[in-house]
């Protein structure tokens, strides 16, 4: 397993400088849109930012999906029928997404006053960024899948560093407003998508063998497991922005002394999430040749190592984040008690996420149902909760808050782990005997 270790040590060392890189640009993309707009835009960036994780949500089960047959597909009529499906959804989005449109319209001028939104365009511009997101879904699934790592570290780049620039353009020069600095995530996305589609043309091209289909039952599976996997790391926003009164949006501060520390939170998961894209691929590929792997077990130590180091030092000094990443607005640096919950809370959830993918890469998705038996608890017991928060001063409330999100994401973990080695134990995989205990 020496030479297997070496491989994901150095695919996995580029993914996490390409995520990294892209990472922090998206991050000073905050920090830039908190100084040139004002707390208040900020905040509705976030909440549009929000709004946009949760509707794309779908995007991460289609690139979960792709990513998982493309690496199982060890025959080329199986490479030609993963193809075929890939034109297939690109196509079948495009239309679901024109039908979108049609409802938004319909209701957008509620949207707009429940969220506290100063217009309407916001929602169209992140309309836009949610189709090119489940574009870019499908095409870094076929990349990821041929573990073309060198090609999905570009992508990660150029999602962060064009989205960066595109931002700081469009804010600076165009409107100094969330939707200009929505517009900007959509420039960066379209970037990326056209490095993307160039890696995965190859497979894209390849005709002729049958046709499983898109997939669609096994994609929705995988897109509810997706999203709510994104309620633990966004809902929060919306539900404090639709919980606050209105007349206490001002002394509540939502977007200085609760939003900069779920950047940091967010900052996070995607310091160690890279390692899980190498991963899944590793993974799926082994158990369709039918080999034995050592992947999760060395994705579980150096993610709880890289998360657990982020988490301590964010615990040490709180306010060391918020100082790097907002330097240029002390306001935020309120928000530093929050900071060691989101630290931690966002560390368990990453180990989750491990251990979700290396059963979604053996084709176990049924522990979709328990992502969203505990996604529902966490949203129901912020609901049961809300009357009594709005009562208590802000920051306690925050704080009690980001608690609830903990003990959420530790549940997850411990469930994950529980369904994982259960179901292995009494449905052994395909290279069972083969494979080294993990």
């Amino acid at each position: 397993m020496k030479s297997e270790a070496r491989g994901f040590v150095r695919q996995g060392a580029w993914m996490v400088a390409a995520s990294l890189s892209g990472g922090l640009a998206m991050m000073l993309v905050h920090t830039w849109v908190s100084k040139a707009c004002g707390g208040a835009a900020y905040a509705e960036f976030k909440t549009l930012l929000s709004t946009f994780y949760a509707v794309a949500a779908v995007g991460g089960g289609l690139w979960l999906s792709f990513g998982q047959r493309t690496a199982a597909a060890v025959t080329e009529e199986e490479e030609a029928a993963v193809a075929r499906s890939a034109r297939q959804a690109l196509g079948a989005i495009g239309l679901a997404w024109v039908g979108l449109a049609v409802v938004l319209w319909m209701v957008q001028g509620r949207l707009m006053e429940a969220w506290k939104l100063s217009g309407t365009s916001g929602l169209w511009a992140t309309w836009l960024l949610g189709l090119l997101t489940l574009w870019l879904s499908v095409l870094r699934g076929v990349v990821q899948g041929r573990q073309s790592f060198g090609t999905l570290g570009g992508v990660a780049i150029l999602d962060g560093v064009g989205r960066l620039v595109a931002v700081v353009v469009l804010v600076t020069w165009w409107r100094a407003t969330a939707t200009g600095a929505v517009m900007g995530a959509v420039a960066g996305s379209a970037m990326a998508m056209g490095a993307a589609a160039w890696g995965a043309r190859d497979v894209l091209a390849r005709r002729g063998g049958g046709s499983a289909g898109v997939g669609w039952a096994g994609a929705a599976v995988l897109a509810l497991q997706a999203a709510a996997l994104q309620v633990f790391q966004q809902y929060d926003n919306l539900f404090w922005a639709s919980a606050i009164p209105g007349s206490a949006l001002e002394a509540w501060s939502l977007g200085t002394s609760y939003s900069p520390a779920h950047t940091v939170g967010f900052g996070i998961t995607q310091f160690t999430v890279p390692l899980v894209l190498v991963m899944l691929p590793r993974v799926a590929r082994a158990a369709a040749l039918g080999e034995g792997s050592d992947t999760l077990r060395l994705t579980l130590w150096c993610t709880a190592g890289m998360g657990g180091l982020a988490a301590l030092a964010c615990t040490v000094a709180p306010r060391l984040p918020l100082q790097v990443m907002f330097f240029n607005n002390p306001a935020n640096w309120a928000a530093a008690p929050l900071v060691p919950w989101f630290a931690w809370g966002m560390v368990l959830f990453t180990l989750s996420n491990v251990v979700l993918n290396d059963l979604v890469a053996r084709g176990k998705v049924q522990v979709a149902w328990l992502v969203m038996v505990v996604a529902v608890g966490y949203v129901a017991a912020l609901g049961w909760l809300r009357a009594g928060w709005v009562m208590l001063p802000p920051m306690e409330a925050y704080r009690s808050g980001v608690q609830v999100l903990c003990g959420a994401t530790a549940t997850l973990l411990v469930g994950s782990a529980l369904v994982r080695w259960g179901l292995l134990s009494r449905q052994p995989s395909r290279d069972a005997g083969k494979a080294t205990p993990q």
